[in-house]
């Protein structure tokens, strides 16, 4: 496994681990909706980013 594919390994770990984290634990005490809905939208932000630069560096 190269460096940089461990890299994503690490990273998409931590995004799917922080899917479950963050609302659970961390804003559980938030009673607004506007917390979930900016943690959910910049969460949606950056799995995608994520997932097109892993889709451009993707060769085969």
């Amino acid at each position: 496994m190269t460096k940089r594919r461990l890299l994503w390994v690490v990273w998409l770990v931590i995004l799917i681990l922080s899917a479950y984290i963050v609302p659970y634990i961390l804003l559980h005490d938030v009673n607004k909706i506007t917390g979930a809905f900016l943690y959910w939208t910049l969460f949606a932000l950056i799995a995608i980013f994520s997932t097109i630069k892993i889709i451009n560096y993707w060769r085969d």
